[in-house]
């Protein structure tokens, strides 16, 4: 097979939506709570708590990404490859991403980046429970940007508790 093959010529255009890929980690402990990390001043999400997690730099795989924003935002490691979870859009610094999610068991010592002011962890069914329309609502306003991204945010949590037998 040949790249021609993978772009053939159409007669009229196609209009694609394109995104960049970001990777987010429910990061399970062995009595299965999941990390949490403040997000900095500068950050997109500053002030809230959020799942580790950053962009799939070109030439990485999500799952890849997945492991190393672990490593570079929590210190922690994988004791087991991740699986994904789900993906939902959003928008963050000014463009359209596609944010994959991965869950897995973590080992390691705890060490935030500069980019968290703190952590926590908590039950699984918590973090889904945070996102209760009552709640998107307080935080999103008149944003619908904010309020996709949270409802994203929130289906994903849930699909994940799902995941575990909790639903």
């Amino acid at each position: 097979m040949s790249d021609e093959q993978l772009s053939p010529k159409f007669e009229t255009s196609i209009e694609l939506d394109s995104y960049a890929l970001s990777a987010s980690v429910y990061a399970e402990r062995a009595d299965g709570q999941i990390l949490l990390l403040k997000r900095a001043e500068g950050t997109a999400m500053a002030g809230f708590f959020f799942l580790p997690g950053g962009l799939v730099d070109p030439g990485e795989t999500p799952w890849e990404a997945a492991a190393r924003e672990l490593r570079e935002e929590s210190g922690l490691e994988f004791s087991e490859p991740p699986a994904m979870v789900g993906c939902y859009p959003m928008f963050i610094y000014g463009r359209e991403f596609l944010q994959l999610t991965f869950r897995g068991r973590v080992d390691g010592d705890l060490a935030t980046s500069d980019e968290h002011t703190d952590h926590r962890w908590v039950e699984p069914d918590e973090w889904a429970a945070m996102f209760t329309a009552d709640g998107i609502e307080a935080i999103a306003g008149d944003s619908v940007r904010v309020r996709t991204l949270l409802t994203g945010i929130g289906d994903d949590a849930r699909r994940y508790v799902a995941l575990l037998g909790r639903s």
